[in-house]
Parts: C-alpha cells; sequence; structure tokens
C-alpha cells in the first residue's frame, strides 16, 4: 500500500538541504509526465521515461541552474514511482512533501472553503485563533499561516477549514446532511401504539 508521507520522508531524508528544490524538480516535471498519454508503468517504461526526462532536463540546465542534488533525486522518485507503477499516487507525494517543508519552516496552510466570498475581518480573527491553537497542540512555533479562500457554491452556506491534513466541516450542506440522517434513524412508532409513522 502506497505511503504518501512515508515517501515524501524518504525522500526529504535523501535529498537533505536539497528538499526544496527537488520538490521545485518534481513539480516542474510532473505536467511532462502527465502529458504523456497511456499508463506508464514498469522497468521499461521508466527507462524510456528517463530518456525524456533527461533530454528535458539538459535543455532547461542550460537556460537555469539546476544541476543540483535535489534534481537528481526527484528524477529518481519520479522513476522509481513508475517502476513500482504508482505513478498515480504522484499528488499525494507532493502534497506529503509540501506539509513536510512547511512544517520544517513553520507554515501553517489554511483552505477556508465557502459558498460565499470571505470577509477580511474574518480571515484575520482565524489567522489569530489558529496561530495560538496550533502552536499549543504541535509544539512546534507558527511562524506564517497561508490562507487561502475557495468558493464552493455546493455547501449552501457556513464554511469547511481545510487545516494541514485535518478538515473542521460546519457547512450549511453538512448539517442539513446529518438532520436528514437523523429524522431517517429516528425510532417510528405505529398508529396502533397511539404514536406516529414516517
Amino acid at each position: 500500500m502506497f505511503s504518501g508521507e512515508r515517501w515524501a520522508t524518504g525522500f526529504a531524508g535523501s535529498c537533505g538541504v536539497h528538499t526544496e528544490v527537488g520538490f521545485g524538480a518534481l513539480k516542474a516535471l510532473m505536467p511532462l509526465i502527465s502529458a504523456i498519454p497511456g499508463t506508464l508503468a514498469g522497468t521499461h517504461a521508466a527507462k524510456e521515461l528517463e530518456g525524456m526526462i533527461r533530454k528535458a532536463l539538459n535543455h532547461v540546465s542550460s537556460e537555469s541552474d539546476l544541476s543540483d542534488v535535489g534534481v537528481e533525486y526527484a528524477v529518481r522518485i519520479l522513476l522509481l514511482l513508475v517502476k513500482k507503477g504508482y505513478l498515480s499516487h504522484a499528488p499525494e507525494l507532493m502534497s506529503a512533501l509540501e506539509t513536510l517543508l512547511d512544517r520544517q519552516k513553520g507554515i501553517l496552510r489554511v483552505t477556508v472553503e465557502s459558498a460565499f466570498p470571505v470577509e477580511a475581518s474574518f480571515q484575520h480573527r482565524l489567522e489569530a485563533a489558529l496561530a495560538g491553537s496550533h502552536t499549543r497542540a504541535s509544539h512546534t512555533a507558527v511562524k506564517e499561516i497561508k490562507v487561502m479562500v475557495q468558493i464552493v457554491p455546493e455547501l449552501l452556506g457556513g464554511y469547511r477549514l481545510r487545516i494541514g491534513s485535518g478538515l473542521i466541516d460546519a457547512s450549511l450542506r453538512t448539517q442539513l446532511q446529518q438532520l436528514a440522517q437523523d429524522l431517517h434513524a429516528a425510532p417510528r412508532e405505529t398508529a396502533a401504539g397511539g404514536g406516529f409513522s414516517w
């Protein structure tokens, strides 16, 4: 079973101080690989892919300084994903790597999903509340909170907060779904018993 966290930890352990460059290289290489038609899996596909990647990197490295240990490890981990048939899990690896790097830098990413635009005052109160509570809970200092707002009309009202890998759902849609479940689960009394029936 694939574990993005385990692969991200292994990648970061291999790259060491070059992890951020490696992560950047992975982000740059993923569109190239995603554009390849068909399924990439197995040793043969990895060998063909390596040739394509090396050719692309040679072209890019002549224009910028990409000759780094992190880039080499990015290529290696992509080829390993292909060999093992795990390329479809690359987004999970990327997400885990981003979380790992954020944790090292003291960055907390928060996504606010709302049916309507969120007021700046709400964002400021949220940042202040999270700065204190997350520092106490994780025992690490939060140096920066990055809030991203997404409009999700299906929520109807309220909001959902995605904090790292956690989720707080205070949306109207979820509340209505919970109410419907509670009503269906309520005990049904029969007319013979003097009660009511749904």
